[in-house]
């Protein structure tokens, strides 16, 4: 038998061939999520894969859209010593052979000496910045919306920003540092009204809304640009 990690199939989507990696879970409804690795599908445990092409084919537009975003946002070099990132959503250089990680007004000093450690030492500094960073923003918002969350985490997710769960765990992505302060505030706004709505109905709309009105241009800012974040 196949483990979950190895089963994966090739299902057609609007005429292209896409490999689709199955997990089985207690969940009682399908779930379609897409990283750098492809389109990964969670179904329940029973659930018939034949009625899968006709889910992949009500989704097809979405599915096509995404994949199609992340292949190009992949970086079509390495990172160098010239490249430049965003900092919260503005651009840095980078600067290599600093004893010390740190962000400066318009560059990120890193440890790194060559270019094929510029991906780790970025990272490094980015969670380092987060870690103090998206606590000091989730706290800000949670006293402004009289919220209280039991913890808060650094995510590492492959393409999902934060995520909040019934226990009032909430998690950010670190790679939220690129992005400009508004649109980052407003997926911390979106993971504290789930304290209140762990769902996506009216109800939990209109609390983000109260709290970031503008929030259906930040979402669809973040859906358009977001994936170049992923894209080292």
């Amino acid at each position: 038998m196949r483990s979950q990690a190895e089963d994966r199939r090739l299902f057609t989507v609007e005429g292209r061939a896409v490999s689709v990696q199955l997990k089985r879970s207690a969940r009682r409804s399908v779930g379609l999520k897409i990283n750098q690795n492809g389109l990964v599908v969670t179904v329940p445990t029973r659930f018939p894969l034949t009625e899968l092409d006709g889910i992949l084919h009500r989704k097809a537009s979405w599915i096509i859209s995404r994949l199609d975003a992340i292949a190009e946002c992949q970086p079509t070099s390495p990172l160098a010593g010239d490249s430049q990132i965003e900092w919260l959503g503005e651009a840095r250089s980078l600067a290599l052979g600093f004893k010390r990680a740190s962000v400066e007004a318009d560059a990120l000093h890193l440890t790194a000496t060559v270019d094929e450690a510029i991906p780790q030492a970025l990272e490094k500094l980015m969670r380092r910045e987060a870690r103090s960073f998206l606590a000091e923003r989730l706290a800000l918002w949670a006293d402004r919306l009289d919220l209280q969350y039991s913890a808060f985490k650094l995510s590492s997710a492959g393409t999902r920003w934060g995520s909040c769960t019934a226990h009032g765990v909430i998690r950010l992505n670190w790679r939220l540092m690129q992005a400009p302060l508004g649109v980052l505030d407003y997926v911390v706004i979106h993971e504290l009204c789930h304290l209140v709505e762990l769902n996506h109905s009216p109800r939990f709309w209109d609390l983000v809304s109260n709290a970031c009105p503008d929030w259906k241009q930040k979402r669809e800012w973040l859906k358009h640009n977001g994936s170049r974040y992923f894209a080292w």
